[in-house]
């Protein structure tokens, strides 16, 4: 594991969460007791694409639209670098099963 020199910029996680809960409110307001973050990947969730090669926050969220306490449905995980803040995925967890 690469480890974060002291002058690299690191995300922590209150930021992680902010910038997932903004990111999330683009369509409507949220409430962060619904949200969960880690710094590894839930063991559950297989994401269909390559994972981040660099740390990165795990943040299980509401897919917040609407529908989230009306249909059974895989949970939402939004991907945080840890380095830049940036969402580098947002989407199925394909957890479901």
């Amino acid at each position: 594991m690469k480890r974060i020199s002291s002058t690299e910029r690191s995300i922590h996680r209150d930021e992680a969460l902010k910038i997932a809960k903004a990111h999330c409110e683009r369509q409507i307001p949220v409430n962060l007791d619904r949200f969960h973050i880690d710094d590894k990947a839930p063991s559950s969730c297989v994401i269909y694409k390559t994972w981040p090669d660099e740390p990165c926050w795990y943040v299980i969220c509401p897919w917040n639209d609407g529908y989230d306490l009306q249909m059974l449905r895989s949970s939402r995980i939004i991907v945080i670098s840890k380095k830049t803040g940036n969402v580098l995925y947002d989407g199925s967890a394909h957890d479901e099963g």
